[in-house]
């Protein structure tokens, strides 16, 4: 297979932090906006439901409402913070991505994955960086000026073309 692409990208705190600044500013309205309607409701419910004296449904909304808080806000806390400690960012990891016509590959100093291009779901171009994302939570960071074979502008065009719903 013919290599179109080569990149071999360092993951560190600084480039992480980074990542997580682009992340809260494209989508942090939306996600506040989102929890603060679902919030509503639930307290609207729970207040409809102690107003009629229906207390057990009041008390499992109550219930429903702390978890889905937990779950919203303490969560990511949580999962920001365990990425902070691991290898990949504790460390500074080196990924390398090699992209060839029909899929492109990872590999770190131990493992090495092969990744079709129908598994992308968006990518956005930042000033200095490229986030391949696979879904809306797991994405790949690739430094633009750490292109080894072809360059970023080449590389964007190709990469816009594979990912069609773009």
């Amino acid at each position: 297979m013919k290599i179109l692409f080569k990149n071999t990208t360092t993951y560190s705190k600084e480039t992480y932090d980074k990542f997580l600044e682009f992340h809260r500013k494209k989508f942090g309205l939306k996600y506040k906006l989102f929890n603060i309607f679902i919030i509503f409701v639930m307290l609207a419910c729970i207040i409809f439901l102690v107003g009629y004296h229906y207390i057990n449904s009041a008390i499992f909304f109550c219930c429903f409402l702390v978890g889905f808080v937990f779950w919203r806000y303490l969560k990511p806390i949580s999962d920001v913070s365990k990425e902070y400690k691991s290898d990949k960012i504790a460390n500074s990891s080196s990924f390398t991505f090699i992209f060839y016509e029909k899929n492109f590959t990872v590999k770190d100093k131990k493992y090495i994955s092969q990744i079709k291009y129908r598994n992308l779901y968006k990518i956005f171009d930042v000033d200095d960086f490229f986030y391949l994302y696979l879904d809306k939570t797991h994405s790949f960071l690739l430094q633009k000026d750490c292109f080894s074979k072809g360059d970023y502008n080449e590389f964007y065009s190709f990469i816009k073309k594979k990912i069609s719903f773009l």
